[in-house]
């Protein structure tokens, strides 16, 4: 499913539903969406999958591995249709920013005040806020993604983001918390 974002650009996603917000971000840690779109097994099926992510190193705690699990067998289950797309109740946010971070993946690897995969906003915040080329840094390295400065953990490049949603994001990681 391909769905057009509010700045027009197309976007990889998967089938609306609660939980598919979260489930998006977590999968796309290390998958395309495509893996999951493809895939139809059973709760079970699911349920092993899930583990075993967690086990690679995924981070999802007990709860959101529940969420993940129910929005998966209820939207790609081979064992019965899937239910008519409808709103991520569990993801909505009437925060912009946000959803920013929640449209494009960011809050799978990174959070407010606590490592994830990669740093929090608050450890890139406090490194870059006050150097004169954190904008223009943070910007690039956010479009074309890289790995090595907080570890060997890649984070994927984000090429289609527009202007205006990198400028918004790059202004709220460096606004001071």
């Amino acid at each position: 499913m391909v769905i057009l974002s509010t700045e027009g650009r197309a976007q990889d996603s998967l089938i609306s539903g609660p939980g598919s917000t979260l489930t998006e971000n977590k999968c796309k840690i290390c998958h395309e969406l495509q893996h999951i779109r493809r895939a139809k097994l059973s709760r079970g099926e699911w349920a092993d999958n899930l583990r075993n992510m967690k086990e690679r190193g995924t981070p999802m705690d007990d709860a959101e591995m529940a969420v993940i699990l129910d929005y998966l067998a209820a939207y790609y289950n081979r064992d019965k249709p899937a239910p008519a797309a409808s709103p991520d109740s569990l993801g909505a946010s009437d925060d912009p920013i946000q959803k920013l971070l929640n449209a494009n993946g960011c809050t799978g690897c990174h959070a407010l005040d606590t490592r994830v995969v990669g740093p929090s906003f608050r450890e890139i915040s406090l490194r870059y806020r006050e150097k004169p080329e954190s904008k223009t840094h943070l910007a690039a390295k956010i479009r074309q993604g890289g790995q090595g400065v907080w570890g060997q953990v890649p984070m994927p490049p984000n090429a289609g983001l527009s202007d205006r949603d990198l400028d918004s994001l790059v202004g709220w990681i460096l606004a001071p918390r």
